[in-house]
């Protein structure tokens, strides 16, 4: 199934969020809207501040946070959750699960947030991520926390140092890099996910083998991306969607997407 034929296969209504947590993700629509001039000039001082004012200093040097409870440390080029809003927004669903004798596989690990929060569940994790110091920043968090017995973390493009395991999860939990394009940095592989969406059509493929009966993948996603191609790979490999969590922010809206093998 190509994007265009899955894009028309949603069937998509012209709902509000308002109506998220009532309908399958594929009767929805949450593209952003066009914005006016002056809402794009607004966003993009707004950007402007928060990278010079803040952002930018981070990048070539440990910076300390604090996130969802936890103390953290961020390397330059690992994803940083307080700037960017989508894995806190994503640890707080953790959060609520009841992870207790499940195994939980976070997939782009970066700070080890999401394996934190799914850890404090109750949850057995194994973190993975292609960028060797956002593994070095897992394993770090993980024992600052107090969470290094119970989180593994290992160095894996997608599930490539994985193929050889017999594990399977109850939860594959993940922020994908859910912008299209090629990636120049590694940095930029916490953003960009592929031209054709690889990242994204990896993950459908070959998460089934990880899966254990009747697990369940999260996904944190922005309006600001492409939803459909973002989601049309899970529904070629037999995957139904909902979303379980929604919430409007200024420019964009964040949703936590469940998804299940049908």
């Amino acid at each position: 199934m190509n994007l265009r034929s899955c894009r028309d296969s949603f069937g998509i209504a012209n709902l509000k969020s308002k109506d998220f947590n009532n309908v399958a993700i594929s009767r929805i629509d949450i593209q952003p809207r066009a914005l006016s001039t002056s809402t794009k000039v607004l966003r993009r001082l707004l950007f402007l501040g928060a990278y010079f004012g803040w952002v930018k200093h981070t990048m070539t040097r440990r910076v300390r946070t604090r996130s969802l409870g936890f103390s953290l440390t961020i390397p330059p080029s690992v994803f940083h959750p307080r700037f960017y809003f989508t894995s806190k927004f994503l640890g707080e669903y953790i959060s609520t699960l009841h992870l207790v004798g499940k195994n939980v596989l976070d997939v782009g690990c970066g700070s080890g947030i999401l394996s934190l929060a799914a850890a404090r569940a109750g949850g057995a994790v194994t973190a993975i991520d292609i960028n060797p110091f956002a593994v070095q920043a897992t394993r770090d968090n993980a024992a600052d926390n107090g969470l290094l017995t119970i989180v593994h973390v290992v160095e894996s493009d997608l599930f490539a140092q994985m193929e050889h395991s017999a594990a399977k999860f109850d939860y594959i939990v993940s922020n994908p890099p859910f912008y299209t394009g090629e990636a120049r940095t590694m940095t930029e592989r916490a953003f960009r996910g592929g031209s054709g969406m690889e990242f994204m059509a990896g993950l459908a493929r070959l998460s089934p083998s990880f899966l254990a009966t009747g697990g369940t993948i999260l996904l944190v996603l922005s309006s600001d991306a492409d939803l459909h191609a973002c989601l049309c790979p899970f529904e070629e490999n037999r995957f139904t969607s909902r979303v379980v969590k929604a919430r409007k922010l200024l420019f964009e809206t964040l949703t936590v997407i469940e998804l299940r093998r049908s």
